[in-house]
C-alpha cells in the first residue's frame, strides 16, 4: 500500500493540538503541579520540624516573649488573669486531662482565658493554649470541656504547630526559591489546598487522641460529641457550601460525631454514660 501523508494543511489544528484543549491541558498540569509542591513542602518541613526536641519550642516561645517586652509590646503569651475563679478550675481540669493524657513535665501547657465572644480554641508552640469565652459558654457540662481540652492538648503531644510552623516556614522558602509569592494567585491557591489536607489529618488525630483521654478519665464517651454539635448550633448558614467545607482545616462536624461513634465501637468503649456537670457557678465565672 502506497504512503499518504495526512498532514493537514498549514493552519488547520490536529484534534489532540487544539488551542483551547491545549491551553486547558497546561493549565491543569500547572495546577497539579503546584498543588503537589506545596504538598511536598509543606509535608518535608513539618515531618523535620516534628522531630526537632520540645525544649526548642520553649526556648522559641521565651525568645518571642523577650522580643516583644524590649520593644514596648504586650507579648502574645503573658497570662492576664481576669477570672481567677473560672482559671482554677480550667487548670485543675487541665491536670487532670495531661495525667490522663500521660504528657510528660518536660512538656508544660499553659493555658490562657479570654472574655472575646470568640467561640474558638487553639495551641501554639510552647505548649501555649487558648481558650476563649465565645466557645466555654457554649458548652454543656464537663465531657465536652474534657474533649475541647485533650483535642488541643494533643496539638501539643503531637508536635502538631511545630509541624504546622516548620511545613509553612518551608513553603514560604519554596516560593522564594522558585521565584513565587503571596501574589501569584496559582501558587497560593495549590497551597493552600496543601497545607488545608495536612491541617485536616491533624486535627482528625487529635480528635481521636482527645477521644482516648475522655474515655479514660469517665469510663464512657458520652458527652464527647457535644463539642461539635455546639460548633454545628454556631455555624453561619451563608457559608455552609461544599467548598468552604472542603477548604475548611476541620473535617465536618458531622463527620467527627459519626467518628467517634465508629471509633467507640471499634474499640469497645461504652456510648452511653452519665455526664459530669460544670461547676455552678461556671457561668458566672465567665461575666
Amino acid at each position: 500500500m502506497q504512503y499518504q501523508d495526512r498532514t493537514p494543511p498549514d493552519g488547520i489544528n490536529t484534534p489532540g493540538r487544539h488551542p483551547l484543549r491545549e491551553f486547558l491541558r497546561l493549565s491543569l498540569m500547572a495546577i497539579l503541579a503546584v498543588v503537589a509542591l506545596g504538598f511536598l513542602l509543606n509535608s518535608a518541613g513539618g515531618t523535620l520540624a516534628g522531630l526537632i526536641p520540645f525544649k526548642y519550642e520553649l526556648w522559641l516561645a521565651e525568645r518571642i516573649d523577650n522580643s516583644s517586652v524590649s520593644i514596648g509590646e504586650a507579648s502574645p503569651f503573658e497570662q492576664n488573669i481576669t477570672n481567677p475563679e473560672l482559671q482554677d478550675y480550667l487548670q485543675l481540669l487541665a491536670d487532670r486531662v495531661t495525667e490522663a493524657m500521660e504528657i510528660e513535665d518536660s512538656m508544660p501547657i499553659t493555658l490562657h482565658y479570654s472574655n472575646d465572644e470568640l467561640v474558638n480554641a487553639y495551641a501554639t508552640i510552647g505548649g501555649h493554649v487558648y481558650f476563649f469565652k465565645g466557645l466555654l459558654s457554649l458548652l454543656p457540662h464537663e465531657n465536652a470541656l474534657t474533649m475541647l481540652m485533650a483535642h488541643e492538648f494533643s496539638h501539643v503531644s503531637r508536635r502538631h504547630t511545630a509541624k504546622g510552623l516548620g511545613g509553612g516556614l518551608a513553603v514560604a522558602m519554596g516560593t522564594s526559591l522558585f521565584g513565587l509569592t503571596g501574589d501569584n494567585g496559582l501558587f497560593s491557591f495549590g497551597t493552600a489546598l496543601s497545607s488545608t489536607s495536612f491541617s485536616r489529618k491533624m486535627e482528625t488525630q487529635a480528635d481521636e487522641t482527645a477521644l482516648e483521654a475522655v474515655n479514660k478519665m469517665y469510663g464512657h464517651v458520652a458527652g464527647a460529641g457535644a463539642l461539635f454539635e455546639a460548633f454545628m448550633q454556631q455555624r453561619d448558614a451563608d457559608a455552609n457550601t461544599k467548598f468552604d467545607k472542603f477548604l475548611s482545616t476541620h473535617p465536618l462536624d458531622e463527620q467527627r460525631i459519626q467518628k467517634i461513634k465508629d471509633l467507640a465501637i471499634e474499640r469497645q468503649w461504652q456510648l452511653e454514660g452519665e455526664t459530669t456537670p460544670l461547676p455552678d457557678d461556671y457561668r458566672n465565672w465567665m461575666r
